[in-house]
């Protein structure tokens, strides 16, 4: 089972599917901007305007707590344990266990939620259109419809970080069958979105003869600001899951030869040029991995001796559990890594519980970074 994340700071507003939802002290700040910015809207900044626009305000988180909801049940649908729903400054996230993915896990959990904007938008519009709600709860439930409607087709947009640009990674992932190549994919496409929030702000006021509106622009600015970086990062990490590609245990380790604990480092050697090794795993009493040397070490021991002197000349300790299995990917690998760095220098790679070789953790790192 892979740790749990290290819990997000914020308010908890309870569970759903055993996530914790939170909400983080930003979100309220962009709660009162938002009442402002629409209260304004109207050109008269009042107590009743700004109710309404702290109203709109709340509809629309109230949106994007749907939206995270909706990823947080369709990943509880495939199997997979979830951490964290997360409401933010800008919107929100959901934290899941997210090990041994699929494409059609990582897409249609993706897709769940600006499918859920789309379904609830349009059954909202069209409850509104019944009319039987006038005047003010009228015209909120029209607004709580088309503010699901704004967050589907945005977060349907074709890049990271959109749900749109996870869709199209599972998309390519599923044709291609190589993950970093559609990561590579979203993130340019993540690229081109963010570039085209600015061209759009710009472009479409001067097309029609007039300037552009600086409200308007600093908005795209804004979200410029977001969707470069978490695109960049993206496809930064594309980089790196690409190099991660057929690494396991059985690629980085060193060959190696169990010995009982109780032998010479003459017998050693001879175990471990039998098996062609250049590492030796000395056993245990009870057969658990306890230490380990490499064949050069057992060498620098002078000859005359090798026959009389004992493993604990030469063997450094290995704790207990510090080991991998042959077949081990990168993933896997990295878990690891942190569940065992700064506590061994060197893993025993098991085969159906049987050493067959030492993975030094470094090597692990520089293969893996």
């Amino acid at each position: 089972m892979s740790p749990q994340p290290r819990p997000t700071k914020g308010f908890t507003l309870g569970t759903l599917v055993g996530a914790r939802i939170v909400m983080q002290p930003s979100t309220l700040v962009m709660l009162v901007i938002l009442a402002f910015v629409f209260a304004s809207g109207s050109g008269e900044l009042s107590s009743r305007t700004f109710i309404l626009g702290l109203s709109l305000a709340v509809i629309l988180f109230v949106s994007v707590f749907l939206h995270e909801a909706s990823h947080a049940l369709a990943a509880r649908a495939f199997g997979r344990r979830v951490d964290e729903i997360v409401l933010t400054l800008w919107g929100g996230h959901t934290s899941f266990d997210a090990r041994n993915l699929t494409p059609a896990v990582a897409g249609l959990t993706a897709l769940a939620g600006p499918a859920a904007n789309l379904v609830l938008g349009l059954a909202v519009i069209g409850a509104s259109g019944l009319g039987l709600l006038t005047g003010l709860p009228g015209q909120l439930l029209a607004w709580a419809g088309y503010a699901n409607l704004l967050l589907a087709a945005f977060n349907a947009l074709p890049g990271i970080p959109m749900d749109g640009g996870r869709v199209l990674e599972a998309l390519v992932w599923a044709m291609t069958g190589k993950r970093h190549t559609g990561m590579l994919v979203a993130a340019w496409g993540g690229r081109i979105v963010a570039i085209g929030m600015v061209v759009w702000a710009i472009g479409t006021p001067l097309l029609q003869g007039s300037q552009p509106d600086l409200f308007t622009l600093v908005w795209a600015m804004l979200l410029f600001s977001i969707l470069w970086p978490a695109a960049s990062a993206a496809l930064k990490q594309s980089q790196t899951v690409g190099r991660r590609v057929g690494v396991t245990a059985a690629t980085l380790m060193s060959p190696a030869a169990p010995v009982p604990y109780d032998v010479t480092v003459a017998d050693a050697l001879a175990t471990a040029d039998s098996y062609g090794a250049t590492e030796v795993v000395v056993l245990a009493a009870d057969g658990a991995p306890a230490g380990r040397f490499g064949v050069e070490i057992a060498r620098s021991v002078p000859a005359e001796r090798r026959a009389s002197t004992g493993l604990d000349a030469v063997a450094m300790p290995l704790p207990r559990g510090a080991s991998v299995e042959l077949t081990d990917d990168a993933e896997r690998l990295v878990e690891r890594l942190r569940e065992w760095w700064g506590r061994t220098d060197a893993w025993v790679v098991l085969r159906e519980g049987e050493p067959v070789g030492v993975l030094r953790l470094l090597d692990a790192m520089n293969a893996l970074r």
